[in-house]
């Protein structure tokens, strides 16, 4: 069994196993250094260097070190400084005072000022300090990760609340492609785009997250603006550009997506397209991803690695359908949590199994309606629909996400013998009957 953090995601980046990665790593930290210092001094740059002990510096933040806290609470002392008179190099403060007659010109001596600094004292919390929680102890699942940084499991399932509460602000519509005019963008035009980006996001080693939010992008900008199809590819690689500056550290530049479109838009055009969708959208590019959701089930139902793949699977299909667009990403992520580990569960059972009790088992009502608001019942159509997305696998030309799936970092899922047609439809037939 696997937890799977909150918001821990894959890293992309080069493993260095030897000394031999140790350039590459540096050429890497120096582009890096050189992107945080663009607007230090080289004066200031050296400092920088030289004080690599005391702390890391990121630009106009300052520097940031780890302190020994002290048990002392916050207490804010003013104290007065005092500038004395009595030194060497005192600075002649001029006074220009105009009169009638003439202006008169004299050196006095500095007043006595006063300036008040406020001294901060560390604080630390007291050791048996917690967050409350009203969780019951029947439904907690979090507090064995109170030391895990990655779960944020004080807050988590506030932060499922709120995520419940936001994706109800950004509603895609049903079927909002249909009946449009003619020479404008259809679901099969739409069908075709999602494939080739999906292509282009394996291609740079981008986060899920990013080609989640991409599509998200796409479908809020598409159901407002009626577009040609001719557009499409424009938008999607605009979308992506914005999902990537969303969710990458590090973010391809514009003449990469120019060329992987083989010049079909210049950077002028996607600079334009990424203003006009922006003001469209009214800047509002947040939205939780069902990618989010699917860590969360996974974590809380303890799905094995092979169990959360497949989940995946099932959501990257999803992108490609239209049909799929206008439902929640809670709800989605629910069903396909759901139905990947009953089509690997499925393999294990005899004739006398119960499905009642399997179901039980796999979503236990009062647990998972506490975490995620779905009950199985609820949960009915979108496993029917998810299940008869994979069963036409076979017939659909658009091979993206199965050919990504079929790799052995994947468990090579979309060849797994729970993905076939005939096997999904009598899993099925049993579950639904």
């Amino acid at each position: 069994m696997s937890h799977y953090s909150t918001f821990l995601r894959p890293y992309h980046g080069k493993t260095t196993n030897s000394t031999n990665n140790s350039s590459s790593l540096n050429d890497e930290n120096s582009t890096i250094k050189n992107l945080i210092f663009k607007h230090t001094s080289k004066t200031q740059q050296i400092s920088i260097n030289t004080n690599d002990k005391k702390g890391t510096m990121r630009g106009i933040l300052g520097e940031v070190g780890n302190m020994t806290l002290s048990n002392k609470p916050i207490i804010s002392k003013p104290k007065t400084i005092q500038q004395q008179q009595q030194q060497k190099n005192s600075v002649e403060i001029i006074i220009e005072s105009q009169s009638n007659n003439n202006i008169l010109s004299s050196a006095l001596p500095p007043p006595t000022t006063e300036i008040a600094v406020n001294e901060i004292e560390e604080i630390i919390f007291d050791d048996n300090f917690q967050l409350s929680t009203d969780i019951p102890a029947e439904f907690d699942c979090d507090s064995g990760d109170l030391n895990n940084i990655t779960t944020v499991s004080e807050l988590i399932v506030n932060i499922c609340k709120y995520w419940k509460e936001l994706e109800q602000h950004t509603p895609i519509r049903q079927n909002f492609l249909l009946h449009r005019s003619e020479g404008t963008a259809s679901p099969q035009n739409r069908a075709v785009l999602i494939d080739w980006l999906y292509q282009v996001h394996d291609r740079f080693k981008l986060l899920s997250d990013t080609f989640h939010m991409t599509i998200h992008l796409i479908d809020r900008y598409l159901q407002i603006i009626d577009v040609s199809k001719h557009e499409l590819q424009l938008i999607g690689s605009t979308a992506l550009l914005l999902a990537c500056k969303y969710e990458e550290m590090a973010i391809p530049g514009m003449n990469d997506f120019v060329y992987v479109s083989d010049n079909a838009y210049s950077k002028e055009d996607m600079k334009e397209m990424e203003r006009r969708m922006i003001t469209t959208l009214s800047f509002d590019l947040g939205r939780p991803l069902s990618i989010n959701y699917l860590r969360r089930y996974s974590k809380i139902i303890q799905a094995t690695d092979i169990e959360h793949t497949l989940g995946k699977y099932l959501l990257d299909l999803t992108f490609i359908d239209h049909s799929f667009s206008h439902i929640l990403p809670s709800y989605i992520s629910a069903c396909a949590s759901f139905l990947s580990r009953y089509l690997l569960a499925y393999k294990r059972i005899t004739s006398l199994t119960s499905i009642s009790l399997l179901i039980e088992n796999l979503w236990p009502k009062k647990f998972m309606f506490y975490h995620t608001g779905y009950i199985y019942e609820q949960l009915y159509q979108g496993i029917e629909q998810l299940g008869q997305l994979l069963i036409e696998q076979d017939k659909i030309k658009l091979k993206s996400v199965q050919k990504k799936f079929s790799q052995s970092n994947m468990f090579s899922i979309a060849q797994n013998s729970c993905c076939k047609s005939a096997y999904v439809q009598i899993a099925l037939s049993n579950l639904l009957k």
